[in-house]
């Protein structure tokens, strides 16, 4: 599933919530908005892969990765505080299990599968606290925008394992930290409200950490690697 695929289906899925929340003549929960704290959970599907920047070669041909992002998914919790009828602040921490096919440069004739393709899975422990920013409700729906700013730990880095890619570890910082755009729809449902929405995670640090050996062939044209990817949530409160 690639970031059009969960667009499309973003999209699909908020047109069928949408007219069955105006389908029904009744308000379901009208009261739920004025709870000043409200928690729920979450599950959502990602596809991330990563924004690269590289060196200079001596030969003048560029190095490049080729990172082919794997659907993959996540789950959480969610804390939402109200401010006023249409600005929230939300904590929404979380687990994301996130999955990357890493190819180098490299002929596979000369170096073994192993060094030169690797499946690298990076558990985040993930802490974003955002601002949601609210429409008023029309009937039993209320699209809303968020933005938000998290902290994660890749508890599977291999940060400060004692191999590398030379040995066949690719390894990645522990530490991420992202900024997070979303847009979805709440949906008033008869008992609790339901929410789907797609968020866009942007990491500001380089998470690549390179080979011990500086000359090394996998790391010495890397110069920074951010996770870019795309969340489907499906969110219950």
């Amino acid at each position: 599933m690639n970031c059009k695929s969960l667009t499309v289906l973003l999209v699909m899925t908020l047109s069928h919530f949408w007219v069955f929340g105006q389908d029904r003549k009744i308000e379901n929960l009208k009261t739920e908005d004025l709870k000043r704290l409200r928690f729920g959970y979450y599950v959502d599907l990602n596809h991330v892969g990563a924004k690269m920047e590289y060196l200079s070669t001596a030969s003048g041909q560029p190095f490049t990765l080729n990172i082919k992002p794997k659907p993959s998914f996540g789950v959480g919790l969610v804390a939402d505080y109200r401010i006023n009828e249409f600005v929230n602040i939300r904590f929404h921490p979380g687990i994301a299990f996130v999955e990357r096919e890493i190819n180098f440069p490299f002929d596979e004739n000369v170096l073994s599968k192993a060094l030169v393709s690797r499946d690298v899975k990076s558990n985040y422990v993930r802490f974003p606290i955002g601002i949601k920013f609210n429409t008023r409700r029309i009937r039993n729906a209320r699209p809303f925008l968020m933005g938000s700013f998290s902290i994660n730990s890749n508890i599977t880095s291999d940060e400060k394992s004692t191999e590398d890619n030379e040995s066949g570890t690719f390894r990645m910082r522990q530490r991420m930290s992202a900024w997070e755009f979303a847009i979805g729809t709440d949906v008033y449902l008869p008992y609790f409200k339901f929410t789907t929405s797609i968020h866009g995670i942007f990491a500001l640090n380089n998470e690549f950490v390179p080979d011990k050996n500086p000359n090394s062939l996998y790391t010495r044209y890397v110069k920074s690697m951010k996770s870019r990817g795309v969340f489907l949530r499906f969110t219950f409160e």
